[in-house]
């Protein structure tokens, strides 16, 4: 029997931080502007716990990305407000965290975090407490070996069902390397602070179906913002790549697979080389291949021997609809009573739930970002928050009033904001998700029967079955083979029980 993937979903919260002085390159604070919090996962740890089953340890580093005003001295207070501009730090802290996860045999573990909430203090105008709580969807998938039942006993009646189930099989590429050239910055200006995006826009198989190989195309998108006469300017400049993803093991032709990348660091260095001004960008990226599987269910079963003892259970497993990678456009207006011009705008994504929606399944998200806007030289931070939504345009169908699950990333590629009374918000993003169906069978695993076979009654008895009462519920409730019910008499054209059965 084949060995069916499940589906479970678990939330975890954890705290990174703590406090930070900063480096003596880099001016005093004198009034903060904005502070994000980037985590950079670098996967999940199995390890089997005594008595508790296995935990799923899993971390990376989170980097806060700070921006402010520096602090005025006497010697400045005949100067220009303008004439101090802004100052970014980026803050590495590492994280970590733990969950039970179960008894599950061989689990299967996708793990997405993103911060909730993000604390800042200024203790000195050199030093910084910063702290941000995480959140982590686990996502489940194990095996369950369901028992093969022997057809063969005396007497015993079995219904069998075919279910379609999903075998998610994963792969990755760490630590690869990208080089923005950003040297071509604007006249006068001077970088401030840079964030990355990685944008998977490929995803095929290398050679013919049925490899393990599968190339990804896209760009990095690197977004950087630069201080020029007290304002502040954003360019925005991408880097191609190419490279190669390897599954453990071939991939099935009917697969549906996705990509998405992950920015590990994103590094902004200056020096006198040739290279001259450049972002140094390490990322990962990971593909999933989601594979429907035919599985055979005894669903049901019961027998005309006596004593008769059935075992069942209920199965969760989730029924694949599709992996994709897709396209979103946000566009959105906030009421703002302020006239200023927006310098740079910083900004991230997360997928919240899933939905079925008129037969069609709907991503829903958020995108939680911070626009600084800057009038009279003088710099303030507008947070936001909007919620968005997607409809894959693949064959995606669902049922309405399935539960669904979803598992993926989104990242930002481009965003844009003005402020002119309402700040208006537009923004690009790439979804790359798996979607699933959690279903529930009532499965048979063990049938213990005893006995000679049921003896024969003699006689009749008439019945009045029940609306939505099958030939199956009639038999199981009579103790009688089905095919006892199933004669001329007792049917209708259609094949539904008759107003009156004689058994």
């Amino acid at each position: 029997m084949e060995r069916i993937k499940l589906e479970r979903e678990m939330k975890i919260t954890h705290d990174c931080g703590g406090e930070f002085t900063l480096p003596d390159y880099v001016p005093a604070i004198g009034r903060m502007l904005s502070v994000e919090c980037v985590p950079a996962p670098e996967g999940v740890y199995l390890k089997e716990t005594d008595g508790r089953g296995v935990t799923a340890e899993l971390g990376g580093t989170a980097s806060f990305r700070v921006l402010y005003v520096p602090e005025r001295s006497d010697a400045d207070e005949g100067e220009s407000a303008d004439a101090h501009g802004i100052y970014g730090v980026t803050v590495p802290c590492d994280y970590d965290a733990a969950a039970v996860i179960g008894s599950v045999e061989s689990p299967v573990v996708y793990a997405s975090t993103t911060p909730e909430n993000v604390f800042c203090r200024v203790t000195a105008p050199r030093k910084l407490q910063l702290r941000c709580r995480l959140g982590t969807r686990i996502t489940v998938a194990g095996p369950v070996e369901v028992p093969e039942i022997d057809g063969g006993t005396a007497g015993l009646q079995c219904r069998t069902e075919t279910v379609t189930m999903a075998s998610v099989t994963s792969a990755c590429a760490s630590d690869l390397l990208c080089a923005v050239d950003i040297s071509s910055m604007p006249e006068g200006a001077s970088p401030v602070m840079c964030s990355a995006a990685v944008v998977v826009t490929e995803c095929r198989p290398v050679g013919d179906a049925g490899t393990s190989e599968y190339r990804c195309r896209g760009d990095v998108v690197v977004n950087c913002l630069y201080e020029r006469g007290g304002e502040g300017v954003t360019v925005t400049e991408k880097s191609p790549f190419d490279e190669v993803v390897v599954f453990d093991g071939d991939v099935d032709d009917d697969a549906a697979v996705r990509a998405c990348g992950h920015v590990m660091s994103c590094e902004l260095n200056t020096d006198d080389t040739a290279s001259g001004v450049h972002v140094e960008v390490v990322y990962t990226l990971s593909a999933d291949a989601v594979t429907p599987v035919g599985t055979e269910l005894v669903t049901d079963a019961y027998s005309c021997t006596a004593p008769l003892a059935v075992t069942c259970d209920d199965v969760e497993y989730m029924m694949p609809l599709c992996a994709y990678t897709g396209s979103v456009t946000v566009s959105d207006r906030i009421p703002k009573n302020a006239v200023a011009r927006v310098a740079a705008v910083y900004a991230s994504a997360s997928i919240v739930d899933a939905a079925c929606v008129n037969s069609r399944v709907r991503i829903n998200g958020e995108l939680r970002g911070t626009a600084l806007t800057v009038s009279g030289g003088e710099y303030d931070a507008v947070p936001f928050t909007l919620p968005w939504s997607y409809e894959p345009p693949c064959d995606c169908a669902c049922a309405d009033g399935d539960t669904l699950a979803v598992y993926g990333d989104v990242c930002v590629p481009a965003i844009t904001a003005r402020l002119d009374g309402e700040l208006a918000v537009d923004a690009d993003l790439v979804v790359s998700a798996t979607v699933a169906s959690l279903k529930r069978e009532r499965a048979v695993f063990a049938v213990a029967s005893a006995g000679d076979e049921y003896p024969a009654r003699d006689g009749f008895t008439v019945y009045y079955p029940a609306r939505g009462e099958s030939v199956w519920d009639i038999a199981k409730h009579f103790h009688v083979p089905a095919s006892a019910v199933a004669t001329a008499p007792n049917l209708t054209p259609d094949g539904t029980p008759a107003g009156v059965i004689v058994i």
